[in-house]
C-alpha cells in the first residue's frame, strides 16, 4: 500500500515517528466486523459535576494480566493499538489497530467483547473520539482521490455510518487531524497545517468558522477540551521536547503546564475536569502520569505516575465512570487494559 498522509506518535523508541493514513468517499455507510486490539484502565477518584452518575464499566470479557494482577486486560490480540476513546454510557470503546500495512478503527462492546470496523472503506483511519451525545464521532480520514496527500478530520453517524467532512484543508493538501469535541458538542478542536505549520484550531461542528489558537515555528499536537469548556491542553514542542501546554478556546492564556526535560503528550482530561492525564517518558519509558489541576489551570501538588511499569504504557483515555485506560505492551503485545486499582491524590 502507498502510504499518502502522516499521524505523528510515540513509538517504541520512545521517537516522534510518522504514521500514513489514506482516506475515504465523502459518504460511506458502514456493515463489517474486525478482530480487535488492547486497552488498559485504572479506576480515579472522580466526581461528575451534574446529571446521574455514568454506568460502570462491564468487564465481563476483561482477562487479569499476567504482568500486573491489578489491572485488567480488554484485549488480547496483541496487535499494536492507538487513541482508545470511550462511549459516554461507558459501553463501547473505539481504538485504532494496526492491521498489516494499514490502519482501521474498530469499536468494541464491553458487555461481550464483540468488534466491529468503524468503516467499511480500506483506506487508514485514525483519532476517532465520541460526541458528548454518543451520537456520532469525529476521526481523522486521509484522502485518496481528489488531493491525493490530505489528511482530513470526518464526521461519522451513528447507527447509520455515514462519514462527512467537516475539517478540510481550505487550499492545497494538508492534514487536520486529532479531533477534540468541545463538551457542548457544538464545536471541536483539531490541528492544521494548511498555513504551513502545525497548529491547534476551533471550529463549529459543521467545519466553519475556523479559529486559529496558536502562532509558532514548533508543533503543536493532541489537543484536549475541558469539560467545563474554558481550557484547550495540547502538547507543544516550542520548549524543547514536547510538553503539554494549556490555552483558552479564543487563543489567549497560552500557558506551560509541564517543565520536566523529557516529552510529554497525549493529554487527556478527567471527567470532572480535576484531573490531567498524559504520556511522558521522564522516568526512562513511556508512563502515564495524572496531575491535579486547579479551577484556573495550575498544577497542585506533584504529578503521579500512574503505570510504574517497565513495559510502554501509552494513549491515555479517560473512562466516563473515572477510570483512566491506556495501551501497554507488558504482556509482549499491545493491548487495552483496566486497571482495579484506586487513584487518590
Amino acid at each position: 500500500m502507498k502510504w499518502i498522509g502522516i499521524a505523528t506518535f510515540v513509538c517504541f523508541s520512545l521517537m516522534a515517528i510518522t504514521i500514513v493514513v489514506p482516506a475515504a468517499e465523502r459518504q460511506l455507510p458502514y456493515k463489517s466486523r474486525g478482530g480487535g486490539p488492547d486497552l488498559w484502565s485504572m479506576r480515579v477518584n472522580v466526581h461528575h459535576r451534574s446529571g446521574p452518575p455514568p454506568r460502570l464499566l462491564d468487564c465481563r470479557n476483561a482477562h487479569l494480566s499476567s504482568a500486573d494482577p491489578n489491572v485488567m486486560r480488554i484485549t488480547t490480540d496483541g496487535v499494536f493499538k492507538q487513541r482508545p476513546g470511550w462511549s459516554p454510557d461507558g459501553q463501547h470503546v473505539v481504538f485504532a489497530r494496526h492491521v498489516g500495512s494499514t490502519i482501521f478503527l474498530y469499536q468494541r462492546e464491553l458487555a461481550t467483547g464483540t468488534e466491529e470496523r468503524l468503516t467499511m472503506h480500506m483506506q487508514p483511519e485514525y483519532d476517532a473520539v465520541y460526541a458528548p451525545d454518543g451520537k456520532s464521532l469525529l476521526l481523522a480520514y486521509v484522502k485518496t482521490s481528489p488531493g491525493q496527500g490530505d489528511v482530513e478530520v470526518y464526521r461519522i453517524t451513528l447507527p447509520e455510518r455515514v462519514l462527512t467532512p467537516v475539517a478540510t484543508g481550505p487550499k492545497g493538501l494538508s492534514h487536520e487531524e486529532s479531533p477534540a469535541w468541545a463538551p457542548d458538542g457544538k464545536r471541536f478542536a483539531f490541528t492544521s497545517t494548511y498555513e504551513g505549520n502545525q497548529e491547534v484550531y476551533v471550529a463549529n461542528i459543521d467545519g466553519t468558522e475556523w479559529k486559529r489558537l496558536t502562532d509558532d515555528t514548533a508543533t503543536d499536537a493532541h489537543p484536549a477540551w475541558s469539560p467545563d469548556g474554558k481550557t484547550i491542553a495540547f502538547a507543544a514542542s516550542r520548549w524543547g521536547n514536547f510538553e503539554i501546554a494549556l490555552i483558552h478556546p479564543n487563543g489567549d492564556n497560552l500557558r506551560r503546564f509541564t517543565t520536566v526535560s523529557g516529552l510529554d503528550d497525549y493529554p487527556c482530561w478527567s471527567p470532572d475536569g480535576k484531573h490531567l492525564a498524559w504520556t511522558s517518558n521522564r522516568d526512562g519509558d513511556l508512563e502515564i502520569y495524572v496531575q491535579t489541576v486547579s479551577e484556573t489551570g495550575e498544577p497542585i501538588g506533584e504529578p503521579r505516575n500512574i503505570t510504574q511499569n517497565d513495559a510502554l504504557d501509552n494513549f491515555p483515555a479517560w473512562t466516563p465512570d473515572g477510570r483512566l485506560s491506556f495501551i501497554s505492551n507488558r504482556d509482549d503485545g499491545f493491548d487495552l487494559y483496566v486497571t482495579k486499582s484506586v487513584f487518590r491524590p
